[in-house]
């Protein structure tokens, strides 16, 4: 029997051969700089957990009310 996954939900996605290669290439090389191990699957949670971060701090910056004399530059990024 499968030891189930506490606490996470398995999420299986398409990706393109050369971004996945690339993935490779980063986990690779953050495992040598590191000394640990780090692989695809770690760089993809952080990648998503940083997309929710800057997601939720976007929203809050549309929302609330520019201050006197403030600029706000909110720059939109393209969605794989």
């Amino acid at each position: 029997m499968a030891k189930e996954l506490v606490g996470h939900h398995l999420l299986r996605v398409r990706i393109r051969k050369s971004i996945f290669e690339k993935l490779q290439e980063t986990a690779q090389e953050e495992s040598d700089r590191t000394g640990s191990h780090v692989t695809v699957s770690d760089l993809v949670r952080a990648a998503c957990y940083n997309y929710l971060l800057i997601h939720e701090a976007v929203q809050k910056l549309e929302n609330s009310p520019p201050q006197l004399g403030e600029e706000v530059l909110i720059i939109s990024s393209p969605m794989l």
